[in-house]
């Protein structure tokens, strides 16, 4: 019997530990690796070739949603299983705008956990429908947002924020990786969502992956 090749991406070991012990008796999952970010799972892709990722949402140098973009996109016969610790809408309608297959929170039962990674791995989304046509509407809905040139109006500094929150970096994580405070990234990110003409986090990520705009632009010297 084929067994399914599971990948574990958690930043807190102590939770990769109780994901693996999980698995360790069924005999039709295998996990073949594990890494603690994802730039580490990446990395380690071409050599573990997992067929399912359980994913993190939410990790250090690189989160959950946009390691799924990468993922995907690379190697697109994988499947990525989202998981975090509490419900977040917008991290659900980021991670489906990512490519990936199902969105789970870390208290589910391991009956339930088992379940998800056995459907992932043979082509079935766990995503509920009004959430893929809430991704769907969005992307439709920015894509014709405008016709002037995508992102034309933020400054550098805006862009840097946007191309994080494409990661989906919180405020805090933000103002972290740029070495502002807290309020100061708060601010750029309600610039950003008031020139882009959106409402919500998620419409912003969406609004970079669309157009492209997930790094800073150089300035011309």
């Amino acid at each position: 019997m084929a067994r399914i090749r599971l990948m574990i991406v958690d930043d807190h070991e102590v939770v990769r530990l109780g994901m693996r012990a999980a698995f360790e008796l069924e005999p039709d999952i295998h996990v073949v690796g594990e890494a603690s970010n994802g730039a580490e799972a990446l990395a380690k892709i071409s050599v573990l070739m997992p067929e399912v990722i359980l994913m993190d949402v939410r990790m250090e140098k690189m989160g959950g949603i946009e390691a799924c973009r990468e993922i995907r996109s690379e190697h697109p016969q994988i499947a990525v299983l989202m998981i975090t610790s509490y419900p977040d809408d917008e991290a659900v309608t980021a991670s489906i705008l990512a490519g990936a297959s199902g969105y789970l929170l870390k208290n589910v039962s391991r009956t339930e956990l088992l379940k998800a990674v056995r459907q992932v791995a043979i082509g079935q989304s766990l995503l509920q429908p009004e959430s893929s046509q809430k991704a769907i509407t969005q992307m439709n809905s920015l894509a014709s947002h405008s016709t002037s040139i995508p992102g034309n109006d933020l400054t550098e500094r805006e862009r840097e924020v946007l191309a994080l929150i494409a990661r989906g970096y919180t405020n805090k994580q933000i103002a972290e990786a740029l070495y502002l405070s807290e309020k100061t990234a708060r601010n750029h990110v309600s610039h950003i969502l008031e020139k882009l003409g959106l409402s919500r986090r998620s419409e912003a990520a969406a609004y970079a992956v669309e157009h492209k705009l997930t790094t800073p632009r150089r300035q011309n010297n």
